[in-house]
């Protein structure tokens, strides 16, 4: 199967194309926050590049979320559009279980996902299991959760890095490498090519996460 990798969740468009099993190719905007005028532009660049025909995508697989509010709509409207042109399935993809596939599965693990400002998206796992839904918290609030909890934790995800010198404060905490922090639009084709059932192209949404009434409340009166 030829499946088509969107992951716009942060800062930059990723694509990947996965051929029967394989890597065909991969690239990354080169600017960021530009995902509406490059991600089809990239999408086409490694088309020609490996060789591979749009009419031959057989499934588009995409990050949907957690992440940018912005890129999410953007790279979820643009696989729905190659899909209805190609009338292929769509599939969607969990942006935590992105990460965490991309470690040690023994491990318990939180991942860390940029929201903005001081906000993190933060998701707990033992094993493959997710233990919590996603959760949108401050820096302060998490690193207070984590010092409270004594429990020894591998943290990964793109915010992981942003903040590891205040993680790696924590005795019992682990930072993941900055090679398996990042975004992958390959792990997102891959998962898609394990994980696709039904065509999730007229039922898939962005996965928004909702701060809670106490956050709204406190940010509203900053805001005075």
């Amino acid at each position: 199967m030829i499946i088509l990798g969107v992951d716009t969740s942060e800062d930059y468009a990723r694509i990947a194309l996965w051929n029967n099993g394989s890597l065909a190719g991969e690239s990354t905007t080169e600017q960021r926050f530009h995902h509406a005028e490059g991600l089809v532009p990239l999408i086409e660049q490694v088309l020609v590049e490996t060789g591979i025909e749009k009419k031959q995508l057989e499934l588009v697989s995409v990050n949907r979320g957690p992440g940018s509010f912005t890129g999410l709509r953007i790279g979820l409207a643009t696989a729905k559009g190659i899909c209805q042109s190609l009338q292929i399935p769509l599939v969607g993809i969990d942006g935590t279980f992105v990460c965490r596939t991309q470690l040690d599965d023994s491990a318990s693990v939180c991942v860390l996902i940029p929201n903005r400002r001081n906000l993190l998206y933060a998701r707990w796992f033992t094993g493959m299991r997710p233990d919590s839904e996603v959760r949108v918290m401050e820096i302060e609030e998490l690193l207070a959760h984590l010092n409270e909890k004594r429990k020894n934790l591998l943290v990964a995800g793109s915010a992981a890095g942003s903040i590891r010198g205040q993680l790696e404060s924590i005795p019992w905490i682990r930072v993941a490498p900055d090679k398996v922090n990042q975004p992958s639009a390959t792990q997102v084709a891959l998962l898609g090519e394990k994980y696709y059932s039904q065509d999730e192209i007229y039922t898939l949404d962005p996965q928004y996460v909702e701060l809670s009434v106490a956050q709204i409340t406190l940010g509203s009166r900053g805001e005075q």
